[in-house]
């Protein structure tokens, strides 16, 4: 009778450890998912981010060519 309880917890063991490699194995699915997700939004912010730069600077070189314009102006008159 002793013989069957150590198989009864070894099989226990191995169902166990089964159940956490399944589980393992759906969390690193999962984390894949995110982090291809999260790698695609920052694909998408850095190009974001620099569209913003370069329309600020394009605003900012027309600013400084219509104060240009505006101190030509000034000393014309």
């Amino acid at each position: 009778m002793n013989t069957q309880t150590p198989d009864l917890t070894l099989q226990q063991q191995i169902n166990a450890i089964e159940e956490r490699m399944g589980r393992l194995l759906g969390l690193v699915e999962k984390l894949a998912t995110e982090n291809s997700e999260l790698k695609k939004q920052e694909k998408s912010l850095v190009r974001e981010c620099q569209e913003l730069r370069n329309r600020n600077e394009k605003a900012g070189n027309q600013l400084e060519a219509m104060i240009h314009r505006l101190k030509s102006q000034s000393i014309e008159a």
